[in-house]
Formats: structure tokens, C-alpha cells, sequence
């Protein structure tokens, strides 16, 4: 690797950035990797990753994975077969998922042209794969990778897989031998200093047996090698549990001195209360791999197919930058929408993050909106029978972005103890666009 270029961040030019778009149009596991990933599972077994044996027991430990997801227990990945089951069901979609939250760092001006990257509880190397694949196809930027990771199986499945896609896409990505450690009991004084991008990716909520409280200090602990201007990533899956879980634990690191950078605006100025916080973004789905398609045509072969890309995800500093600067200002004619309950069946204007795309479907279209302020969940809905500009609106407003309604008519949704914020025909929709991502270049 040449002598690197530290300063600035990551500057991606129109070539790369058409690459790169197209590929998120069209996402799959890119093909060099789906090949390490065979190749690992055959050395492994001795066996073609088609073999019927094999298949049979990649499915058996994907459904077990499923069993104790759902029971909401720890799922280990240290057996073997558990750990070839995430290469096949997890992976593919992990590694698109986080191209593009580091998309989005990018993007926002957040990355470096050189980045020292450390990836907390890496199970396979997803998040280094993800760094390899990206950085390869925009032809920008440079990254060392550290990893953290406490399953001698996981680990094995790491040094076969990341090392072989880093030298197979060039040399933009040095992968450092990952350190095998648990987070819960993991020095500080153990790890590289100067890290630019920290990840907690699928595995804060693994931790089970400690609380919210507990799972913050961990990370604030470790925030202790990010470099002055480095970021915290904090991604789980999008489901209730773990997506409600993980906005109350972001809430307790910032607590803890660290600022929120996206998706959350406090545009009142206020603390948030996370407690029924379900939020999370969603990008399409994935092209099947290979062996997901031979598992497809099996009996039930719906249940061996991991296609969505829903996630929930949170970017945190220490520097205090945060995407949107925004604030409503004094006096501003904006009901707060913890006061929502004043204003039932009225028309009033509010303004608010959009954190979630169309939560209904393509009639009536429901998109989940905070300020900062509620504690029950709101929404704006836009009803089947509307028609007009006000029916796409919303469509075009990215995830975070901060939007002001005018005569919105506010209902009270009793089967979900929530707020709606009905668009009408004569409701008057602004996105703020004066907003610039703090630190963007």
C-alpha cells in the first residue's frame, strides 16, 4: 500500500459514485465473495457446498438460529454448522447493509481518506467485507480493519474469508489479524487508538444478559480509542424488540456524553423518550445467492431465504457534530407533537424527522415522524383517497430529513395508543431544505 493520504475525507467521483449507485439498484454478495464463502464451507466439511448433507445441515442450523432469535434468547454462532448457516442466510445481507450506512458516512462528509476502522463482535467479517467490496467498486479511499471477535469458529470462517476478498479486490483494505476477546470483557488499553469508524454491528443485542445501562457503558468505555472526530456505528435488526431496544441504549450513551449524529434531530431541543421508539430503514431486497436458491427449492424453501434489507441504526461522536443543525425557532406557530393530545381532531402545523419509510402500503401510505418530544408514537398518514401532489410527496424525503406540515389534522389511533397526522388536500408539506449535514464537504 502506497503512502497514505490522511487528510480530508473520502472524495468519490462521478464514475465511482455512478458504480456504486447502481449496485444498490441492483444489490446481491458480490461474486468473488460468494465464491470465498463456498470455498470455506467445503473446505470445512470435505464436501460440495451443494451436497445434500451439507444443505441439510446448513438448514438445520439456520431454523435453530430462527427458533432462539424469535424466543428472544442469545443466539450463539460458535458451532461449526451455526456459523456456515450465517455465511448462507446472514451475510448477503448483512455485507449490502452496512455498504450503506458506510454509503451515508461517506456521503455525509464523515469518512476519511484513510480510515482505521474497528469492528466489535465481526462474527465472519461482514462489516470488513462490506469495507472491501465498497471502497474496491468507487475506487476511493483506503481502510485498516481491526476486529474484535470471542468464537474460535467465527474466527476461523473470519481468517479464510476477509484476508482472501481483501487481497481479490486490490489493496485499498489492509485486514489486521482480529483479536479474539468478548466486548463485556474487552480493555480499552487492548485496542488501536485513533479509530476512525467504530462498529457495534448485530451485537449489542446479543449481550442479553446485561441491561441497557450496562450495554452503554461498554461502549462509551471503548469510545475511549475513537479518535476526536471518529464516528459510532450501532446497527441491530429492524424488528420491535431489538429495534426498541437499541434506540434506549443509543439514548444511554449520549447520556453518557457522546452526541447522536442521525437519524434522531432534537429540533425542539429536547431529550427524547425512546421507549416505544420502533424505527428503522429499508432499502429493497437482495438478489439470492447460489445456495440460498438451492435451499429455496427445498420444502418450506421460503424460510431458508433472506432477501430484506431492514435495519435499525444510529451514528454517534464524540465531537458533538450531528447531521441536522436545525432548531424551531422561538415563537415559531409549531405544536410539539408530545402535545398532540391538545389538539385532537384539529388541523395544526408541526414539524418533525421523518424515521422510517412507508410503514402502509401503496394506498394508504404511513411514515413515522419525530421532533424529539413524544412518547407515544405519530405518524403522518396519507389516506387511499387523497389525490394530487400531497400523495408523493413524502416519497422523496430521505430518511432523517426534517419536514414542517401545515393543517395536518391530528387523530388519535386507539388500537395503537398513537398520534396520526392526517395530509389533506390543503395540508402545505416543506422539507427543510436549508439543512446541510454538519461537516459535509
Amino acid at each position: 500500500m502506497s503512502e497514505l493520504d490522511t487528510v480530508g475525507a473520502i472524495r468519490v467521483d462521478e464514475a465511482g459514485r455512478k458504480r456504486q449507485i447502481e449496485f444498490f439498484e441492483d444489490p446481491r454478495l458480490p461474486g468473488y465473495m460468494e465464491r470465498l464463502i463456498e470455498s470455506y464451507i467445503e473446505k470445512k466439511t470435505g464436501k460440495p457446498p451443494d451436497d445434500q448433507v451439507v444443505l441439510d445441515r446448513i438448514a438445520n442450523a439456520i431454523l435453530a438460529q430462527k427458533s432462539r432469535y424469535w424466543k428472544e434468547r442469545q443466539v450463539s454462532y460458535r458451532k461449526a454448522y451455526h456459523v456456515l448457516g450465517y455465511l448462507v442466510y446472514h451475510a448477503p445481507v448483512y455485507v449490502v447493509q452496512f455498504e450503506h450506512i458506510l454509503w451515508q458516512i461517506i456521503e455525509q462528509g464523515l469518512s476519511k481518506q484513510h480510515m482505521r476502522i474497528l469492528d466489535l463482535g465481526t462474527g465472519p467479517g461482514v462489516v470488513p467485507l462490506a469495507v472491501i467490496d465498497l471502497l474496491n467498486r468507487i475506487g476511493s479511499g483506503t481502510a485498516e480493519v481491526h476486529a474484535v471477535e470471542r468464537s474460535e469458529e467465527n474466527l476461523e470462517a473470519y481468517n479464510a474469508i476477509v484476508p482472501a476478498a481483501a487481497a481479490a479486490a486490490g489493496e485499498r483494505v489492509r485486514v489486521e489479524r482480529p483479536i479474539r476477546a468478548d466486548i463485556e470483557r474487552l480493555d480499552p488499553a487492548d485496542l488501536p487508538c485513533g479509530i476512525d469508524l467504530m462498529v457495534f454491528s448485530n451485537v449489542l443485542n446479543e449481550v442479553r444478559n446485561l441491561e441497557i445501562e450496562q450495554r452503554a457503558e461498554i461502549v462509551v468505555a471503548l469510545a475511549d480509542r475513537l479518535s476526536s472526530d471518529g464516528t459510532i456505528v450501532v446497527v441491530e435488526p429492524a424488528d420491535l424488540a431489538n429495534s426498541t431496544t437499541m434506540r434506549r441504549t443509543v439514548r444511554a450513551i449520549a447520556d453518557r456524553g457522546l452526541t447522536i449524529y442521525a437519524p434522531c434531530s432534537f429540533i425542539q431541543g429536547t431529550a427524547c423518550n425512546p421507549v416505544r421508539c420502533w424505527t428503522f430503514e429499508q432499502k429493497g431486497e437482495i438478489r439470492p445467492t447460489r445456495l440460498m436458491e438451492r435451499l429455496a427449492a427445498r420444502k418450506d424453501g421460503y424460510r431458508f431465504v433472506n432477501l430484506d434489507l431492514k435495519y435499525s441504526s444510529a451514528l454517534l461522536r464524540k465531537d458533538g457534530k450531528t447531521q441536522h443543525t436545525y432548531r424551531v425557532p422561538p415563537g415559531a406557530k409549531f405544536a410539539r407533537l408530545s402535545h398532540l393530545r391538545q389538539h385532537r381532531d384539529r388541523k395544526i402545523n408541526v414539524v418533525g424527522s421523518l424515521i422510517s419509510g412507508n410503514l402502509g402500503d401503496a394506498r394508504t401510505k404511513v411514515y413515522r415522524v419525530c421532533d424529539g418530544t413524544p412518547a407515544d408514537p405519530v405518524y403522518a398518514v396519507i389516506p387511499a383517497s387523497l389525490r394530487g401532489t400531497n400523495r408523493e410527496v413524502l416519497d422523496a424525503v430521505a430518511y432523517g430529513d426534517i419536514v414542517r406540515f401545515y393543517g395536518v389534522l391530528v387523530r388519535f389511533n386507539r388500537d395503537h395508543d398513537a398520534y396520526n397526522l392526517v395530509i389533506l388536500p390543503t395540508t402545505r408539506i416543506e422539507p427543510v431544505r436549508e439543512v446541510q449535514p454538519a461537516g459535509a464537504t
